[in-house]
C-alpha cells in the first residue's frame, strides 16, 4: 500500500485505521441491507477486502472514501448472491448506540446518522429498489458524493448514475412519510411506556393516534417496558413474565418469581406529540440489538 493517509502495510496499522471508520461503515452496509444483524457481518468482510486489495488504494481519494468504496461492492456482492427482495417488513432496527458512536469517532460526519435518512420508512423503502439503484441513492444523496465519484465506483457511466438516481428518488420519497421529529418524542417514549405497564387503556388512547396500533392487546398481565431509541425513533422493549414459568439458567433472581423475558420491541413513529404508527419486531433481536434478554 502506498504513502498517504493509510500509511504503510503493517497489518496493526491498517486495522487501526479501519477501525476509525468502521461504525460508519456498519451504518451504511445497514442502509444497504437493511439488516442491522447482516450489516455487521458484511463490514467485516468489507474491511478484510479493503486489506486484501489496499494496493488499489492509490492516494487518490481519501482513506475513508476508499473504504466506502470497498464496502459498497462488498454489499452488492451480498445482495446478488441472496434473494432480489427484501420486503419492508423484513428491515430490522438500527439501536442508535451505533449512530451515536458515529458521531463520537466522526463528529463531522453527521449526514450519515441523520434521522431523516436512516428511519425505519427510508431504509424500508431503500430495500424496494433495486441494489444498483440503492446504492446510487445511497451515495449521492446520503453521502454527497458526485456522480463522477459514485459512477468510478460502481464501474458505469455518468449518464447510467443520473439516470438510476432519477429513477430512485421519486420511488423512495412516495414510500417515507413526512417527519417532523420534536423534543416531545421523549416525553411521548416515556408516557407510551407508563401506559403500557400499567395497562391504561385511557392513557394509552390519549398517546395514540386514531389507527395508529400496536401490540397493546396481546400483550400479558405482567409486562415491563425498557425505553429505548432505533432509527432515531422512540422505542419501547417490551418484557413479560409469565405465571408459574420455571426460572431459565442465568436470569436474574427477584423474590422466587422467574424472570421478564423479551416479549417484543415496538419502534414508534411520533407526529405532533402523538404516536402515529408502531412497528413490532420480535424477541429474536433483543441480543443482536444489544438489549438484554430478560430482566
Amino acid at each position: 500500500m502506498g504513502g498517504g493517509e493509510a500509511g504503510g502495510e503493517d497489518a496493526a496499522a491498517f486495522s487501526r485505521l479501519g477501525a476509525r471508520y468502521r461504525a460508519e461503515l456498519q451504518v451504511h452496509c445497514y442502509r444497504m441491507l437493511g439488516s442491522f444483524e447482516e450489516s455487521g457481518t458484511l463490514v467485516t468482510e468489507a474491511l478484510l477486502r479493503a486489506w486484501r486489495e489496499r494496493e488499489t488504494f492509490a492516494g487518490h481519494a481519501t482513506f475513508r472514501t476508499w473504504l466506502y468504496r470497498v464496502a459498497t461492492r462488498a454489499c452488492l456482492d451480498h445482495l446478488a448472491a441472496r434473494p432480489r427482495t427484501r420486503t419492508p417488513a423484513a428491515v430490522q432496527p438500527c439501536p442508535d448506540t451505533l449512530l451515536d458512536q458515529v458521531l463520537a469517532q466522526e463528529p463531522a460526519s453527521g449526514e450519515v446518522v441523520a434521522g431523516p435518512t436512516i428511519g425505519l420508512a427510508f431504509v424500508a423503502a431503500l430495500q424496494s429498489l433495486p441494489p444498483r439503484q440503492r446504492a446510487v441513492l445511497v451515495l449521492r444523496d446520503v453521502l454527497g458524493w458526485s456522480a463522477r465519484e459514485t459512477a468510478a465506483t460502481l464501474g458505469v457511466s455518468v449518464a447510467a448514475v443520473n439516470s438510476a438516481l432519477q429513477r430512485a428518488r421519486p420511488r423512495v420519497r412516495s414510500r417515507v412519510p413526512a417527519r417532523s421529529a420534536g423534543p416531545d418524542e421523549g416525553t411521548v417514549l416515556r408516557r407510551y411506556a407508563a401506559a403500557l405497564e400499567s395497562r391504561d387503556d385511557n392513557a394509552l388512547a390519549a398517546v395514540l393516534a386514531e389507527g395508529a396500533g400496536s401490540a397493546r392487546l396481546t400483550l400479558p398481565p405482567d409486562l415491563r417496558t425498557v425505553p429505548t431509541w432505533m432509527n432515531r425513533q422512540p422505542a419501547a422493549a417490551l418484557y413479560a413474565r409469565g405465571t408459574g414459568e420455571p426460572r431459565r439458567q442465568g436470569e436474574p433472581r427477584g423474590q422466587g418469581e422467574p424472570a421478564h423475558r423479551a416479549h417484543a420491541l415496538e419502534v414508534l413513529r411520533v407526529e405532533d406529540g402523538r404516536i402515529v404508527e408502531v412497528t413490532v419486531f420480535g424477541p429474536g433481536l433483543f441480543v443482536v440489538l444489544g438489549l438484554p434478554a430478560a430482566l
